[in-house]
C-alpha cells in the first residue's frame, strides 16, 4: 500500500514539474506601463576652461564658484537671475556645473520651470495647481496628446519673509515641490 503512494507522488510531481518548465517557456505578454512624468527641469553646463555660457551671459568659474561680472561670486544654493530665467547653483565640479531651474533663495520672486510629460497611450488633458504653504496660488490646464511632453514656466511675485514651500500637484495626483527662502 504504501509503493502506491510514492506512485501517485511520483506521478504528482512529474506532472507540477512539466507544466512549470512548459509555463516557463511560454511567452509572456506584459503591458507596457501607463504613466505621466512630472518634474522640475535642471541644466547641465560644460565646464570650458573654467568658464561656460548660459542664454548667451558668459559664467567664469573660480574655486568651486561662479561669478557672471567678475565681482559678486554665487556659490551653490544660490540663486541668480539670467535672461528673466532664474536658477539654483547646485554644483561646480571640473566637468560641468549642474544647475536647478528654480530659484531657492528669493526676494519677492519665485521662479520656476517644470515638466509634464504623457506616456498615457492617450491624450489627455491635465490640471495642475500651484500652491505655496499649502495656499493655493494658480490653476490652469493643459491638452497634450500622446507621449507629448511641455514645458511650463513660471514666476510668482510672493513677499512674505523667511522659509516656504512652492508645490505642484497634478490631477493625477502627482506631486513636487522644493522649500525656498523668502528675503
Amino acid at each position: 500500500m504504501n509503493d502506491r503512494y510514492v506512485l501517485y507522488a511520483l506521478a504528482f510531481g512529474f506532472l507540477f514539474v512539466s507544466a512549470f518548465v512548459l509555463l516557463s517557456f511560454s511567452e509572456v505578454n506584459i503591458p507596457e506601463d501607463k504613466f505621466t512624468r512630472l518634474y522640475f527641469n535642471s541644466t547641465i553646463l560644460e565646464n570650458k576652461n573654467n568658464g561656460s555660457v548660459l542664454n548667451d551671459k558668459e559664467l567664469i568659474i573660480i574655486d568651486g564658484k561662479i561669478t557672471l561680472d567678475g565681482k559678486n561670486f554665487i556659490t551653490p544654493n544660490d540663486s541668480f537671475f539670467v535672461a528673466d530665467k532664474g536658477y539654483t547653483l547646485n554644483l561646480v565640479t571640473s566637468e560641468s556645473i549642474l544647475l536647478y531651474n528654480f530659484t531657492r533663495n528669493t526676494q519677492d520672486l519665485i521662479y520656476f520651470e517644470f515638466t509634464i510629460e504623457n506616456h498615457e497611450g492617450f491624450d489627455k488633458d491635465y490640471t495642475y495647481q500651484i500652491s505655496i504653504n499649502e495656499n493655493e496660488k494658480l490653476e490652469e490646464n493643459v491638452f497634450l496628446r500622446k507621449d507629448e511632453k511641455i514645458k511650463i514656466q513660471k514666476s510668482i511675485e510672493f513677499d512674505e519673509p523667511g522659509e516656504h514651500r512652492l508645490i505642484v500637484t497634478l490631477n493625477t495626483g502627482q506631486e513636487i515641490y522644493f522649500n525656498f527662502f523668502n528675503r
